[in-house]
């Protein structure tokens, strides 16, 4: 008999099997394809705010660089769990999509959060005030300005683009929002497979 205790290299023959055989399942969303789009999905994001800056002159504000960084960690999960998912490492997969689903909830609520600041739901950051001069700054003012550490980029306040009255930041809500979705329905779809016992004869 097999110890319950069975690591990734000491697996018994059946549960290599059936984790294959969970991993391979011919369901609409399985966990490579959950995996791909999320891959796909955010780089395509990260391409194409780098590319509105670079190209469209758009410089980004303190929350939109934080927002690109969740989805430079979900590229990273991604690409790891996609490594592990060809390895075969189905529990490991398993708990990659929960982490996963978590991350894009984490940027759902980021991107939320500078959406309500963009239309003055709430106040956004200090750190991520406008750096015009409108009325005239204080003294108070020009000496924080000499104190800051390097340039600062535009208000947060402010949507630099907006298509149908929606901006980058409710944009990304919409898209990591989905892709939280995605995830999480592959992960309990995969999972139920993965630790569904056998029915007897």
């Amino acid at each position: 008999m097999t110890s319950g205790r069975a690591t990734l290299g000491h697996l018994s023959r059946e549960e290599r099997a059936r984790q294959r055989a969970a991993m391979a399942a011919s369901t609409p969303l399985t966990p490579m394809r959950a995996l791909g789009i999320a891959t796909l999905a955010s780089g395509a994001l990260l391409a194409g705010a780098h590319a509105f800056e670079r190209f469209g002159g758009l410089a980004p504000c303190a929350l939109c660089l934080e927002q690109r960084e969740v989805h430079w960690a979900a590229l990273t999960v991604a690409g790891v769990m996609l490594f592990f998912a060809r390895a075969g490492a189905a529990k490991v997969v398993a708990a990659g999509l929960g982490a996963l689903c978590v991350v894009y909830l984490f940027s759902t609520g980021l991107a939320a959060y500078h959406a309500g600041v963009e239309w003055g739901f709430w106040k956004g950051p200090s750190g991520c005030a406008a750096t015009g001069l409108g009325d005239g700054p204080s003294v108070g003012d020009l000496l924080s300005g000499l104190d800051a550490p390097g340039p600062r980029g535009p208000a947060c306040s402010e949507a630099a683009w907006r298509l149908g009255g929606v901006s980058m930041a409710g944009y990304n809500v919409l898209a990591s929002a989905s892709l939280a979705a995605v995830c999480l329905l592959a992960c309990v779809a995969f999972a139920r497979r993965l630790y569904a016992r056998p029915l007897a004869a």
